[in-house]
Parts: C-alpha cells; structure tokens; sequence
C-alpha cells in the first residue's frame, strides 16, 4: 500500500502536465510486457528487452493486442527438442536436460498453443517461466 502512493503520485503528475501540454495520455497495462517483448521484438529488432517492453506497451496503447504467433509456436517446439536429451534421459548432467519444472511448464504451454485461445495471459505467463529457467 505504501508503495502504491508514490506510483499513483507520479501518475497524477504525469497526467496533469500531459493536460497542460495538450499531449494525450492513456494508462496501460504493464503486464508481461517483458515477456512479451522478449520472445517477439527483441531478436527481430535487435534491442534490449527492456527496449521490447516499451514498444509492447507502445503497441498496447495504439490498441494492438500481441497475438502468440506461428514463429513463437516453432521457437517453443525447437527449445524441447533441444532440452531432450537422447543418450540417458535417466540420468541428468549437471545444467543439461530438462528439469521437472520445465517439462511441466512446456507440457501446459503445448497445450494451451494448440487449441484456438483468445485470450493469451496464461501462454504469457508460462513463456515467463520458461525463458527464465532456459537462460
């Protein structure tokens, strides 16, 4: 709660000079603008991720929803194959393989991809959790 006052501070700020400066101004969702930025804009446009950030939340203010794309959808299916191993799947090497946490959230991402979804949080979500145990 004490850390919620000086956001909504700064945004009362920001929307009163906006008003001033005859600048619009629209709040937006931050949510999984990392995640989103970091499995679609950051490797296209060569730019940080916290450069991807920004133009996802760009994006959403323009009105444009970040739709889980055919690209993603292969990107996820070569990062399995890469983290199966084939000699001994009994035994893991250390940092090799795939953990129990990964396989799981791999097995619900593959799921949730396949069928026709409208609405994308929970795939979000999940690329979250997978792209911070694959790095």
């Amino acid at each position: 709660m004490a850390s919620n006052f000086p956001f909504a501070k700064m945004v009362g700020a920001m929307y009163r000079r906006a008003v001033k400066e005859g600048v619009p101004f629209k709040l937006v969702s931050p949510r999984h603008t990392s995640t989103i930025g970091y499995w679609k804009y950051m490797k296209r446009y060569a730019v940080p991720v916290h450069c991807a950030a920004a133009l996802v939340i760009g994006r959403r203010a323009m009105g444009f929803r970040e739709r889980v794309t055919e690209e993603l959808r292969q990107l996820v299916s070569q990062i399995k194959q890469n983290l199966t191993r084939k000699d001994n799947p009994d035994r893991p090497g250390e940092g090799k393989g795939m953990t129990r946490g990964v396989r799981a959230c791999l097995r619900q991402l593959e799921e949730r991809l396949s069928g026709e979804q409208e609405a994308y949080n929970s795939v979000w979500s999940n690329l979250k959790l997978l792209a911070l145990s694959v790095r």
